[in-house]
C-alpha cells in the first residue's frame, strides 16, 4: 500500500513539474533577455503567439522584448493590445510610454500618462515618464511642475531629484539645480551623474 501511495504521489509530481509549451517558451525569453538577445526572445513567444494571441502575460511581454530591442511600433502593437484584453491593467499603460517617448510621440506619452495618472494620481511610472518626455521635448516648464508632483509623493527617490535638478539647471536656476544635486550626493556621494551636473552649476554662474 506504501508503495502505491509512494508511486501516486511521484506520478503526480511528475505531472505537475511537466511544464506547458506556453511556461516553456516564456521562461526561455527571460533568459534569452537576460543574455540580451532580445530578437531571438521575441522570436520564441511568436513560436507560441497564435494558440495564445488573446494572452494578457503574453502581449505585455512582446511589448516590453520589443521596446528592448528598438522595435518601437511594434512594441506599441502588443501593448495596445494587452490592454484591449485588460482595460483596467495600468501596466501596458504605463510601458507604452517608453517607446513613445523614444519616438518622440510627447502628445501621445500625455494622452497615455493621463489616463493612468486620473485612475493613480501618486503613479511613480506615470509621473516620472510624462516629466521625462517633456524634458527631452524641451518642454522644462511642464518638466518641473511633474517633477515637483512627483517629488512630493517620493521625496526621497533620487532619480526625481535628478530630474529637478536637471530641469532647474536648464532653466538656469542654479541654486535649487545645486540643492537638488546635493541632496543626491549627501545619500549618494559616488553618484557620476549627480557631481558632473553640481559641478555644472558653478560653471554656468
Amino acid at each position: 500500500m506504501k508503495k502505491l501511495i509512494f508511486a501516486f504521489i511521484v506520478t503526480s509530481f511528475t505531472a505537475l513539474t511537466a511544464l506547458t509549451d506556453f511556461q516553456t517558451k516564456y521562461q526561455e525569453s527571460f533568459s534569452l533577455e537576460y543574455q540580451k538577445k532580445y530578437t531571438q526572445a521575441i522570436n520564441s513567444l511568436l513560436k507560441i503567439y497564435p494558440k495564445y494571441q488573446y494572452d494578457y502575460e503574453l502581449n505585455l511581454r512582446l511589448g516590453w522584448l520589443n521596446y528592448k530591442s528598438g522595435k518601437y511600433e511594434e512594441s506599441i502593437k502588443y501593448l495596445l493590445k494587452a490592454n484591449n484584453i485588460n482595460k483596467n491593467a495600468l501596466e501596458p499603460l504605463n510601458m507604452i510610454l517608453l517607446p513613445l517617448t523614444a519616438l518622440g510621440k510627447i502628445k501621445e506619452v500625455k494622452k497615455y500618462a493621463l489616463i493612468v495618472l486620473k485612475k493613480s494620481p501618486a503613479d511613480y511610472y506615470a509621473n516620472i515618464r510624462l516629466a521625462y518626455a517633456y524634458y527631452k521635448n524641451q518642454n522644462y516648464k511642464q518638466a518641473l511642475h511633474q517633477y515637483k508632483i512627483l517629488n512630493s509623493f517620493y521625496p526621497s527617490d533620487n532619480n526625481v531629484k535628478l530630474g529637478l535638478a536637471a530641469t532647474y539647471l536648464k532653466l538656469k536656476n542654479f541654486l535649487n539645480s545645486r540643492k537638488y544635486y546635493l541632496e543626491i550626493l549627501k545619500t549618494s556621494p559616488y553618484h557620476k551623474t549627480a557631481y558632473q551636473g553640481y559641478l555644472a552649476t558653478f560653471k554656468k554662474d
